[in-house]
């Protein structure tokens, strides 16, 4: 598995629990630049326990069928530090780039990319919404290839191409939701986070907890990891902290 983000995790996951052995290449450690160390680490730490075996030695790329030395063609990798791995099978997930290229010459690219409004609007008649398309948020203008970003930015646009001005205007709050070796995360607020969590509250069992970062912006990033809470209260726990119902324990 090339990839340590979500989608390689999750395969990766699903392979080792379907009884096969694997080995994922990251450049870095998994998941640390969707989530942060403190996140990705419980998440590499759950993998590696189950068995993942995790390799990083810079970019990775295919060798060639004739670089192959008689192997067959993809199922060798080479890494940046001259390590090469062979499989019997190699599964990538290393990204996205938006498919905007048929809109060259259209006029609506800035710098090569789609920026909408707070409404979703490219122009008062066009708009976008999903993977391809960047909107302001609290931290800047973005892109968040996520299916949760892409809903929220689909309900704004279709109320800004149908009303204009007098819609309203998006308050994205990120939302983000992950399995895999024998964890489920469910985060609200902006990652990845920095350092260890200024809130902790441990579940019934040694993988639940509740946490809570204080982001630098003033903004909060909430996650429960196999702990059981509903979202909207994840939601008012990223917002303003922990309430009378959760108690706090560093």
């Amino acid at each position: 598995m090339v990839g340590g983000g979500p989608l390689g995790m999750e395969v990766a996951s699903g392979c080792v629990q379907a009884g096969c052995e694997v080995t994922l290449v990251s450049d870095v450690q998994p998941l640390s630049r969707q989530l942060g160390d403190h996140l990705s680490g419980m998440f590499t730490s759950a993998a590696v326990r189950r068995g993942l075996r995790v390799v990083s030695g810079g970019k990775a790329r295919l060798i060639d069928f004739d670089e192959g030395a008689g192997s067959a063609a993809g199922t060798r990798i080479a890494l940046a530090d001259g390590t090469v791995l062979e499989a019997d099978l190699i599964v990538t997930a290393i990204g996205d780039e938006p498919n905007i290229g048929w809109l060259a010459g259209s006029k609506l690219l800035v710098d090569g990319s789609l920026r909408v409004d707070t409404r979703g609007r490219l122009r008062p008649e066009i708009v976008a919404a999903g993977d391809v398309a960047f909107f302001p948020t609290s931290r800047g203008v973005q892109r968040v290839p996520l299916w949760t970003s892409a809903i929220d930015q689909a309900k704004v646009a279709a109320v800004g191409l149908l009303q204009g001005d007098a819609a309203p205007e998006l308050n994205f709050q990120p939302y983000f939701w992950t399995e895999g070796f024998g964890l489920s995360l469910k985060s609200v607020g902006f990652t990845p986070v920095a350092g260890a969590p200024d809130y902790c509250e441990p579940g019934k069992d040694p993988e639940s907890v509740l946490l809570r970062w204080e982001n630098d912006d003033g903004s909060g990033t909430a996650a429960a990891v196999n702990y059981r809470i509903p979202i909207p209260k994840l939601r008012r726990l990223a917002d303003v902290g922990p309430g009378h119902s959760v108690r706090q324990r560093r």
